[in-house]
């Protein structure tokens, strides 16, 4: 299947990206079609992209180390791309750093990272429902990754909901990547339960974000990242404790769903 992309073909193409970007042919395909399509199963990536069936796992595995690529878990196993903007910057500035006699292809490079995003942004951002649209993740180990690869990419803004104790775990579990997501610029909204049994946290959290006393009846934690994609989990049970196996939430990138979901929760209390 042979790729068709709108924003000028001749420019964003796997042949430049591996060129401008250090990537192999196949890792190329495989990120472009991600940009263009949005998240895949592997099997449906390999088709779409001509990533041979037996080379598109390992192939997955070297973007997901080079920062460009997550992974969805839950059924069916996804994978999802990352922001171009926040995955090749480093890269660039590294070349500026390093070289000095390839400013033709620094500078096609810093044409290509602009068209990679806004392709990315319209794939990202695209509302309507589909087949597929909604995952579910289960056991707590498995919500925490998802947790800290929805953190990974916030852009704008943080929210989320939570019980007392689910606050524990919240910060007991991702606390330094949360340091991080706020020093990047990223607005944080934490709303919870406050008394005694975690008010000293409360009072830590109020210095890198906005926490809010909430009154959560349900055994959730509810997570939104930048109003397009989030994750709702029942903890079970409603503790601290990092290896629960019983954890079931529900992982989508439909902000539509989002913002619905986001209605139906708690208001922080007057």
């Amino acid at each position: 299947m042979r790729l068709e992309i709108e924003a000028s073909p001749s420019i964003l193409s796997w042949e430049k990206l591996s060129e401008n970007f250090g990537l192999s042919e196949y890792e190329a395909k495989a990120y472009l079609s991600l940009i263009t399509h949005g998240a895949s199963e592997a099997r449906k990536l390999s088709l779409a992209c001509g990533v041979p069936r037996t080379k598109i796992y390992g192939t997955l595995k070297k973007l997901m180390e080079r920062g460009l690529v997550v992974e969805i878990v839950g059924e069916p196993r996804k994978f999802a791309p990352t922001s171009p903007e926040k995955a090749f910057k480093p890269y660039l500035q590294s070349f500026r750093e390093k070289t000095s006699d390839r400013v033709i292809s620094l500078v096609e490079s810093d044409r290509l990272l602009p068209l990679l995003e806004e392709t990315y942004k319209k794939t990202s951002l695209k509302g309507e429902p589909e087949r597929g649209d909604v995952w579910i993740v289960r056991r707590r180990p498995e919500i925490i990754r998802s947790i800290r690869e929805m953190l990974c990419r916030a852009e704008r803004s943080v929210n989320v909901t939570t019980t007392k104790k689910g606050l524990v775990l919240f910060y007991k579990t991702v606390g330094k990547l949360l340091d991080k997501t706020v020093e990047s610029g990223v607005n944080v909204r934490i709303g919870a339960p406050i008394d005694s049994f975690n008010e000293t946290l409360s009072r830590e959290l109020e210095h890198i974000c906005q926490v809010e006393h909430m009154d959560v009846r349900f055994p959730v934690l509810f997570l939104c990242v930048d109003d397009r994609e989030f994750l709702l989990t029942e903890l079970k049970p409603d503790d601290f404790s990092v290896d629960s196996s019983e954890d079931v939430g529900v992982f989508s990138r439909n902000p539509t769903l989002c913002a619905l979901i986001t209605l139906l929760l708690p208001r922080p209390a007057k």
